[in-house]
């Protein structure tokens, strides 16, 4: 019976948003104002502000002055399920609704600081949320048995230093001081239990659910590395890493148990304990190009890649209680991330921009989940700045997210069988604002 506790397959779900997340995986692109609105393309080169500390310490260096970023990012998703015969062992539907919007609106803010301390040297510090995800369905929804809740947040706190070696030349590295904490939840068909059991006065079969809840945090660490080349006075090329994390998560399994259930569940092990399970966050690696056409057009553009497939399996483990013990094959493929973009300097006050990417999923359709419903998406993104003044840059933007319609068909371990089966449709708004102040 161990998925009759929580999977917790998401537990790698870090950092806020909805079931359909903003970048493949459960990854978060949004790091910057200034590269949403041209869809992240080129983020490893184009270096024109301090967000650039994230996705390519070494551009730095090209930051002429100080530089204080603060940014707001409001993320909207749409996730919608439409059931195709869910049912339980014997063909018995699942009863429920569709589970309503899963998708969870969001505010994520992030900070940049970059000190020139130097001609040649810059050093700054940045506080993101790289990873992240919020679903919640209804708790009477057709999965519910799947997944209710899934909310698990990260911070990352990242000080990086940047050093130019030449002209032409420069490099960057950082380290990562991260925090992830998990929250997550699902029905427990106790009425199902109780048949096997035997025990007629709660054998209610989808009449007499509980709920399992869990609850684990954890402090790890990792670095990114980064190097930008001046190919010539209009071309610049950038290449970047970010490491890999391990965390060991540990926390609480809790039950909720019907009354009528509750000498049952006893007897059978469902009760509170400890729990912890390990999680690497995926390593990644991007290759980008910033190309100035003239004195108004700048053109980018880059591929990313990100090792998904070291989420093979998650492991859970309780030393006092054997029903948290659980492990779920996730079996996730590398992934790639194209994106284009481009800048347009239309005076001394305003620039805008535009762009487009293409984010392959690292999910396949036997392994895909409630908790992670992923498909390819489509990324369309605008955006502008305005100077206020030589200390003042105001930054916004606006993307929409184009999501496959992902289908769905999990089955719970035996003795259950419940079987979730059907597909989902999402889409994601994202409109976010900066401020830039700059400094001598």
């Amino acid at each position: 019976m161990k998925n009759l506790t929580l999977k917790l397959s998401i537990v790698l779900i870090s950092a806020t948003f909805c079931s359909i997340s903003m970048g493949s995986g459960f990854a978060i692109q949004e790091q910057s104002v200034t590269g949403l609105g041209r869809a992240f393309a080129g983020s490893a080169a184009v270096a024109d502000d301090a967000s650039t500390l994230f996705f390519n310490p070494a551009g730095l260096t090209n930051l002429s002055d100080s530089e204080l970023a603060v940014g707001i990012h409001y993320i909207s998703p749409q996730t919608d399920f439409t059931d195709d015969d869910s049912a339980i062992v014997g063909g018995t539907p699942l009863a429920g609704g569709d589970g309503g919007d899963a998708g969870a609106d969001a505010i994520v803010p992030h900070l940049f600081y970059s000190h020139r301390i130097n001609d040649r040297m810059v050093a700054g510090i940045g506080v993101t949320a790289p990873f992240g995800l919020v679903t919640e369905y209804k708790d009477t929804w057709q999965g519910r048995y799947h997944a209710i809740r899934s909310d698990l947040k990260t911070i990352n706190i990242n000080p990086s230093f940047a050093f130019k070696a030449n002209e032409k030349l420069s490099v960057g590295f950082g380290i990562s001081v991260q925090y992830i904490d998990l929250e997550l939840s699902q029905a427990v068909d106790f009425g199902s239990i109780c048949t096997a059991a035997g025990a007629g006065a709660c054998a209610a079969v989808q009449g007499n659910d509980g709920q399992v809840k869990l609850t684990a945090d954890d402090w790890a660490f990792g670095y990114n590395l980064g190097l930008t080349y001046q190919a010539s006075e209009e071309t610049r090329l950038g290449l970047a890493y970010r490491s890999k994390i391990s965390h060991h998560l540990t926390g609480d399994g809790k039950f909720r148990v019907p009354s009528n259930a509750q000498g049952v569940a006893n007897a059978l092990g469902f009760i509170d304990g400890k729990i912890s399970g390990d999680v690497v966050l995926p390593e990644s690696a991007s290759l980008a190009i910033h190309h100035q056409l003239n004195n108004k057009v700048a053109i980018m553009a880059d591929a990313a890649w990100t090792r998904w497939s070291r989420f093979e399996e998650l492991a859970i483990e309780s030393s006092d209680v054997a029903r948290l013990n659980s492990t779920k094959q996730e079996q996730w493929d590398n992934s790639m991330r194209y994106a284009v973009g481009v800048d347009y300097q239309h005076d001394q006050q305003w620039t805008f921009r535009g762009g487009i990417a293409y984010d392959e999923t690292p999910v396949s359709n036997e392994f895909r989940t409630a908790r992670i419903p992923d498909q390819d998406r489509t990324w369309l993104a605008i955006g502008a700045s305005y100077k206020v003044s030589d200390r003042l840059k105001l930054d916004a933007g606006y993307t929409h997210i184009f999501i496959d319609d992902p289908k769905i068909d999990e089955t719970l371990d035996l003795p259950l069988n419940h079987r979730l089966l059907g597909e989902y449709e999402g889409s994601v708004d994202i409109i976010s604002v900066q401020a830039r102040w700059l400094f001598n």
